[in-house]
């Protein structure tokens, strides 16, 4: 069996993508994961698979972060008498 090695980026990617972090892990997952699938391309490193999952993740958390902020936000609706 051949001694490859995994793409550091691409489990970042994946690790970034999943803990959302108010959008700053969707972006940084975005990047990393941009980053990994040009450096796995070519060559035998493993990781390429991590790395489309960080893409997805990203993706995904970037298109719920702006759905949120143009509805304006969470509402919170208090019920208090008056």
């Amino acid at each position: 069996m051949a001694d490859t090695k995994v793409s550091r980026l691409g489990i970042l990617s994946l690790i970034c993508g999943v803990v959302w972090v108010f959008g700053l892990g969707s972006v940084l997952a975005i990047i990393l994961g941009h980053l990994a699938r040009r450096r796995t391309a070519g060559n035998d490193r493993r990781g390429r698979w991590a790395a489309t999952g960080g893409l997805v993740f990203g993706y995904l958390g970037l298109a719920v972060l702006s759905v949120l902020l143009l509805q304006g936000g969470v509402w919170i609706e208090e019920d208090v008498p008056r």
